[in-house]
């Protein structure tokens, strides 16, 4: 195919969710993360899960961290970067007392440029509207929860929302694409070549 004829590029994403980790320590049974790949209206995906849910798992030697190394892998086409994907996560926790509860919402931004990304992002839940909810929030281990997680990724009314941050996920990501630089984008990382590079001392 001719460049002329070219009207898409092709976005590969793949990787894993590594863990999520509470600095006061993990108190539930066993946790599994859910993750849902969001992207603009010109984004379509060709192939691979848009959206997955791990593996029930706990803590083990770090009382801080859950280990899932859950692999993702999903390859989009496009006609232009507004809309670029993002990685919506929501852990969730299984307790004898509370049975199933929401522990918390991340939102990370698929690798703009190609290569290996280790990345992480905050933890976040909805507080509760009054002081009476919050307190029984703490006492039922049942926290409130978005009716679409999906408004994270807009930004638009996110404003409107009281949330805290509790704790973070981290993944490796990578990203692979095609044509891009023959519709006109640019997204290699910047070249410093210092092999020739000179420095004038002689004003010092």
């Amino acid at each position: 195919m001719r460049d002329s004829e070219i009207t898409k590029f092709l976005v590969s994403f793949s990787g894993q969710i590594e863990y999520v980790s509470f600095p006061g320590g993990v108190f539930d049974d066993q946790l599994c993360v859910h993750y849902e790949v969001v992207w603009g209206p010109d984004w379509s995906p060709m192939s691979g899960l848009t959206s997955g849910t791990s593996q029930m798992a706990r803590s083990g030697v770090d009382p801080e961290r859950v280990v899932f190394n859950f692999p993702l892998e999903i390859v989009f086409s496009s006609t232009n970067v507004s809309g670029w994907p993002q990685l919506l996560v929501t852990v969730r926790a299984q307790n004898t007392l509370s049975g199933d509860a929401l522990r918390g919402y991340s939102l990370l931004l698929m690798p703009p440029t190609p290569g290996h990304l280790l990345t992480s992002a905050p933890l976040l839940r909805p507080r509760a509207a009054t002081v009476l909810g919050e307190w029984l929030a703490w006492i039922t281990g049942k926290y409130p929860e978005l009716a679409d997680p999906k408004m994270l990724a807009s930004g638009k009314d996110n404003y409107l929302l009281r949330t805290e941050s509790y704790g973070s996920v981290s993944a490796t990501l990578n990203m692979i694409s095609k044509d891009f630089r023959k519709l006109g984008y640019d997204n290699q990382p910047p070249f410093y070549n210092t092999s020739n590079t000179t420095y004038n001392t002689s004003n010092r």
